[in-house]
């Protein structure tokens, strides 16, 4: 999916706008894990983590696959960028 750059920056912005946003992002950057899982090394409650991955599934930067969460190539791209700031 190619997105323009305007469309790129608004969702590193959402992503950055907060910290548990960025926190997942990062983690499933290193690969496909169970909400579980992601709320352990985030240090974050199940729930408010689940919270998260929905809202990252509604913009198309995460998609769930069963119980496992990954990132969409938009999400691996705003991971990307996000490590560079």
């Amino acid at each position: 999916m190619q997105i323009g750059e305007m469309m790129m920056e608004e969702l590193v912005g959402y992503v950055t706008g907060n910290t548990k946003r960025i926190q997942v992002t990062q983690v499933l950057g290193k690969g496909k894990l169970e909400a579980g899982k992601v709320a352990k090394i985030t240090h974050t409650p199940e729930k408010l983590t689940i919270k998260v991955l929905k809202g990252l599934e509604e913009t198309g930067l995460v998609k769930a696959d069963g119980k496992t969460y990954t990132l969409t190539d938009v999400g691996a791209e705003v991971e990307s960028r996000i490590k560079s700031l």
